[in-house]
C-alpha cells in the first residue's frame, strides 16, 4: 500500500473516531488500525530518509540542519 493511501486511510480513522458514537470495542479497534497504519508510514518515511542520505551522502539539509520529517515544514 502506498504512502499516500495510508494517510488517507489514518485520516479517515481518525474522522470516524472524532465523529462517530461507537461501542468501546469498536473504537479499540479504529485505534489499533490507526496505530498499525503509523507505524507503516513511519517505515516509509525512514526507508524514504535513507535513500535521501545515500544519495546525497549527508544526513542534514542544504542549511546544515538534520532532516526530520515529522517536525513539518521543508527544510
Amino acid at each position: 500500500m502506498s504512502f499516500s493511501t495510508q494517510i488517507e486511510a489514518l485520516q479517515s480513522i481518525v474522522k470516524r473516531l472524532e465523529s462517530e458514537p461507537m461501542p468501546l470495542e469498536e473504537a479499540m479497534g479504529l485505534y489499533e488500525e490507526g496505530i498499525k497504519r503509523v507505524s507503516e508510514c513511519k517505515a516509509f518515511l525512514e526507508q524514504a530518509r535513507q535513500k535521501v542520505i545515500l544519495l546525497s551522502g549527508s544526513e542534514e539539509d542544504t542549511a546544515g540542519n538534520p532532516w526530520n520529517p515529522l517536525e513539518g515544514g521543508e527544510s
